[in-house]
């Protein structure tokens, strides 16, 4: 049990960055500072990716 629960708070740390990077990258944009919105964009991509690798040890993917 404390496998999963470790499992779910990684997730929720992903999508916690996933959206905090997207509105700072809009946000950045908006203002002007293109460079810390790219910044911003490749953490979003980061945090996307780590949100959708699959990992085999999960029972749900056995």
């Amino acid at each position: 049990m404390r496998s999963r629960h470790g499992n779910l708070m990684e997730s929720g740390a992903y999508w916690l960055l996933y959206v905090v990077s997207v509105s700072g990258a809009l946000l950045h944009w908006r203002l002007g500072n293109e460079e810390m919105a790219v910044v911003c964009a490749a953490a979003a991509v980061s945090g996307a990716v780590l949100i959708g690798r699959r990992r085999r040890d999960l029972p749900a993917h056995r």
